[in-house]
């Protein structure tokens, strides 16, 4: 027979391991919203730097419209990746725009370089430098943010926490890449 005392001491171990396993799943939930906080801290990092250069198309765009009517394309795709990006604030769509954007804003500079009479070599020469600079550093930034992307979505695709990442609705982060396209 089961005695008063036993019954508690059932109950009691019962809650302690309900107490455990609640910590637990929240602790998973709380650092899942803990690694996207961070990937969103890393990538408005880079959107201070990503602004600067997306500011940067205009005056590229006037020096190279000046030289070319042929390489119009290139030109207008850049320009509609600037307002793409500009009119966006889901970071999916950002990144995707920051990664179609960048081997697209060197070319327009090269295509400057090419027609130097009809260019001011000083405006050329400064803008070159700030583009070049800018790079470098959304090129530092971009590791760190890679790395916080990585951690976060190795962490939302690992049980249990995939289980929380579909409940919840936590979806991957694209990567940012640098100079060359991602590879399909």
């Amino acid at each position: 027979m089961i005695t008063s005392i036993e019954t508690l001491i059932f109950f009691i171990i019962i809650v302690i391991i309900g107490y455990i396993i609640i910590r637990y799943l929240i602790n998973i939930y709380n650092n899942i919203v803990f690694l996207k906080n961070n990937c969103l801290k890393a990538f408005a990092n880079i959107d201070v730097l990503l602004m600067k250069q997306i500011e940067l198309i205009p005056a590229l765009t006037q020096v190279a419209d000046k030289a070319i009517a042929y390489e119009k394309q290139l030109i207008n795709e850049i320009v509609e990746s600037r307002q793409r990006y500009l009119s966006n604030t889901a970071i999916e769509i950002k990144i995707d725009t920051a990664n179609q954007l960048s081997p697209k804003i060197k070319p327009l500079i090269a295509i400057a370089e090419n027609y130097p009479a009809l260019i001011s070599k000083a405006v050329l020469l400064e803008l070159q430098t700030q583009a070049k600079h800018i790079e470098e550093q959304i090129a530092d930034r971009r590791e760190f943010f890679n790395q916080t992307v990585t951690l976060y979505n190795t962490d939302i695709h690992i049980f249990p926490n995939l289980i929380f990442a579909a409940l919840f609705r936590f979806k991957a982060i694209p990567l940012l890449y640098g100079k060359q396209e991602p590879s399909q």
